[in-house]
């Protein structure tokens, strides 16, 4: 492996522990418009346009109403997201003391979450300026598993796919990590890659960095 110049974190699942604000927010909806959901796991990590698209498309919703449904989601989401505990602490241990170092290498946040309610996650952490690059599901066209979220990252920050290590914790965004030709990580939930760039999978950030010598950096 060559040196690492750009640290990309997925958000959901890696950073804080969402799972359930997004679960009862989707729940929620999926009550309000009358269709059956899907199980979290198999739409962690994509945009919530494209999961509203593809469950409701029984209903043959106009735009507007596909909006609305969205807009309901990610509110319902952000209710959830200011109140429960949500932060790994190890997350919040790495993050503070990467975001302090001035080692050469940056941090950047690759997620399928919107803008607002990354920018809301982050404020609350006070992890806004730890990040130097920061690509969330209103700044792509197509959401994980298309890697066009992680190559944009890398494309603001001028670093090249080999010298990027991309960190995941869904099907979805793994998928989307490997396809951008980063080298990749899992953590918290035991997803595998086979491919040369997969640096394996671990219990969590701390963990991870440790391995990698960028614990004590």
């Amino acid at each position: 492996m060559t040196d690492i110049d750009l640290l990309i974190f997925d958000m959901d699942g890696v950073l804080v522990d969402t799972t359930e604000c997004h679960r009862r927010a989707y729940d929620d909806l999926w009550r309000l418009v009358g269709v059956a959901g899907r199980a979290y796991e198999q739409i962690a990590g994509r945009k919530t346009i494209e999961v509203v698209v593809e469950l409701t498309a029984a209903l043959n919703p106009t735009t507007g109403q596909v909006a609305e449904w969205v807009g309901f989601k990610q509110q319902r989401a952000r209710h959830y997201l200011k109140t429960e505990k949500i932060v790994f602490h190890d997350s919040l241990e790495c993050i503070g003391r990467l975001g302090r170092q001035r080692s050469g290498l940056r941090l950047g946040i690759g997620t399928g979450a919107s803008r607002e309610t990354t920018a809301m996650v982050l404020g609350r952490f006070g992890w806004g300026e730890a990040f130097s690059v920061i690509v969330t599901g209103d700044d792509v066209a197509a959401g994980k598993p298309a890697p066009e979220v992680y190559l944009s990252a890398m494309e603001r920050a001028g670093v090249a796919p080999h010298r990027t290590l991309i960190i995941e914790d869904s099907q979805s965004g793994l998928t989307a990590a490997v396809a951008s030709r980063a080298y990749t990580a899992s953590v918290r939930s035991g997803i595998q890659a086979d491919h040369e760039r997969f640096l394996g999978s671990f219990p969590d950030v701390r963990t991870l960095l440790a391995k990698l010598n960028y614990s004590e950096q």
